[in-house]
């Protein structure tokens, strides 16, 4: 570690290309260009060894037609040894691979296409909300196929099929996740005696595995599928008005667990929808819309399974059911720069054993327009909520915003704010209140000189709930002159997040509905500063600095982590030859993994030419 480098050796090729005019042969028109590159390596990592090496990389555009573009049209990209942090591909990683995409009977009544990419040793992120991504390396694959069927005075057919496949480990701890996922859809719609049709059938299944690192508990998997038929049709009414219904069924099944145990999931979820809106007179709009479903258990917890995350334990099926009418009428105010809405619904719901109801009366104003000198628009909303049940309760609702813009001399100030209070939930026992703030301000120096600062952060809570609260803040700044650039950042963060297994994401559902050993409280604090310079034409010099600190707790367990990333890149452009040098540092850990944290420094100098060879 830390070895210092001496570079023993920089070449090139030089090879000469006359560029040519699009090469045909036969039916066929094809144009390739490329990029070949050759330099010296240094890496070293205490997990991964250190080498020293003569290296070359290169990547290839191939792209081209048969017969007619929308016959068939194709387009190649294979790469090799093209993925460092320290040159312009953003990673640590020399990454290889291919994607590939064709595309075939455009513009018929027959089209389709297929894509398809493969990268090995790839970096990727693995997130914390608010803060600076953790760095992970592994392989990705995905493909993808659609195919229509549009004939006349027929019904239309779309089909589609995707399948996606990502292995990764995180630097700094001794785990690892992945996530499968592949969907199949065949939709259908047909116009018949002024009646918009449609219709079709769509299966999602994926199977993930979830890095507890940073949770007592092992690592989990989760293989979950779901099987759903949807209908839905439409007429124009009078008034310039419609009318809709549709209607779903989803059959949900998953297992979940740890390596000793398993769960299984299985729901059957139907769904009903309808619409009726009408436009009687200019700027006026009216209308209604009904909903139903007779599993709102199976609703909330589809939307965890979707995120990667395993729902509560087997044997919580409980009768559940959502019905909510709603009708609203909207006015626009174009001379007076209004716009009002105003709303009315019942709604009912059966969860947790016991029933809920509620009748609810929203109003709100938005305004835009010039004032003082610069641009204002603001929203303003009232609800009152009154609970039909043992407590016979009435709430009284906020939902308000404000933003203004304003040039002063040569200045130019911006802000904002938002306050809710007691806002509805999916859930209807709990609301949600928070606030956010945003601000600006810019100045030109002289000609071409710029400054700028920007703040902005945002609270949000379950009301009453303590635990619940997720808060961000960040602050950054930049200055700019001719040929030279400077920025910096700081943000803080802290909440509660589920584990997925691209990372913490925030709870997508109110707290209660989910598993208490589910749920991650975090926080943390990242900075970062950089510069950048272009002093000659074709030279770009640039230096970043980025570290992060955050602390996770799952039940009695902490995890006190940290990332620190430093990169340096030099490169100059002379006609088609590049010349790159840089080097790039990664030192990252998490104390709960029980591993050393990581540390990756990658050194690199060598030179590219770019190549029109047909």
């Amino acid at each position: 570690m830390g070895r210092k480098c001496v570079i023993l050796a920089v070449f090139g090729l030089a090879l000469t290309a006359r560029a040519l005019a699009q090469v045909r042969a036969g039916d066929a028109s094809m144009d390739l260009n490329a990029n070949v590159s050759a330099g010296y390596s240094d890496d070293s990592s205490n997990v991964a060894g250190s080498d020293h090496s003569i290296t070359g990389a290169g990547m290839a555009d191939l792209f081209g037609s048969y017969y007619n573009p929308n016959f068939l049209s194709f387009h190649i990209e294979p790469f090799y040894n093209q993925s460092r942090l320290n040159s312009a591909y953003q990673s640590i990683t020399a990454a290889s691979g291919v994607s590939a995409s064709a595309k075939i009977f455009g513009g018929s009544r027959f089209p389709g296409s297929i894509s398809y990419s493969n990268t090995f040793n790839s970096s990727g992120n693995f997130g914390i909300p608010g803060l600076a991504n953790y760095t992970t390396h592994g392989n990705n694959e995905t493909l993808g196929i659609t195919w229509g069927l549009h004939l006349e005075d027929l019904p239309s057919l779309s089909l589609s099929y995707s399948d996606t496949n990502s292995a990764y480990s995180i630097f700094g701890a001794n785990t690892g996740g992945n996530l499968h996922t592949n969907t199949f859809t065949a939709t259908s719609a047909y116009h018949i005696a002024g009646f918009n049709m449609s219709g079709g059938y769509q299966y999602t299944g994926s199977r993930t595995g979830i890095p507890e690192f940073l949770a007592d508990e092992p690592p989990q998997h989760s293989d979950s599928g779901a099987n759903s038929f949807f209908f839905g049709v439409a007429h124009n009414l009078p008034w310039n008005g419609s009318i809709s219904a549709a209607a779903t069924r989803m059959d949900l099944r998953t297992e979940f667990g740890a390596a000793t145990s398993n769960d299984k999931y299985d729901a059957t979820i139907d769904t009903l929808t309808g619409g009726l809106s009408f436009a009687p007179r200019a700027r006026l709009n009216l209308g209604a819309n009904t909903f139903y479903t007779d599993n709102l258990e199976g609703t909330l917890f589809n939307t965890l399974l979707a995120a990667g995350v395993p729902v509560p334990e087997s044997g919580t099926h409980q009768s559940s059911h959502d019905l909510s009418l709603t009708g609203y009428a909207d006015y626009d105010m174009p001379a007076e720069h209004l716009n009002l809405h105003a709303s009315a619904e019942r709604q009912q719901q059966a969860f947790w054993g016991l029933s809920f109801a509620s009748d609810s009366y929203n109003g709100t104003a938005s305004y835009a327009n010039m004032l003082l000198g610069g641009s204002f628009n603001g929203v303003l909303g009232l609800t009152r909520t009154s609970f039909m049940n043992s407590t016979s309760r009435t709430m009284l609702g906020l939902n308000s915003s404000a933003n203004y813009t304003r040039p002063v001399r040569s200045w130019i100030v911006g802000g904002g704010f938002n306050y809710s209070q007691a806002t509805q939930t999916v859930l209807l026992a709990y609301t949600t209140s928070g606030f956010g703030y945003n601000g600006s301000v810019s100045r030109r120096l002289r000609r071409k000189a710029y400054w700028g600062a920007y703040a902005s952060g945002a609270k949000s809570l379950l009301t009453y709930l303590p635990g619940s609260a997720n808060s961000s803040h960040s602050y950054s700044t930049s200055f700019s002159v001719p040929h030279f650039s400077v920025n910096g950042s700081y943000s803080t963060s802290s909440g509660n997040a589920l584990l997925t297994p691209t990372g913490l994401v925030a709870t997508p559902i109110p707290l209660p509905v989910i598993t208490p050993n589910a749920v991650v409280l975090y926080n943390g604090r990242s900075y970062s500063v950089g510069v950048g310079s272009s002093p000659k034409r074709g030279l770009t010099l640039s230096a970043s600095y980025a570290k992060a600190w955050s602390g996770t707790q799952n039940g009695l367990t902490n995890s006190n982590n940290n990332n620190e990333a430093a990169n340096l890149l030099m490169v100059y452009n002379f006609r088609k030859l590049a010349f790159q040098a840089g080097y790039y540092r990664l030192l990252q850990g998490f104390s709960f993994s029980g591993t050393p944290e990581a540390r990756v420094s990658s050194f690199y100098v060598g030179i590219s030419r770019w190549f029109n060879f047909f």
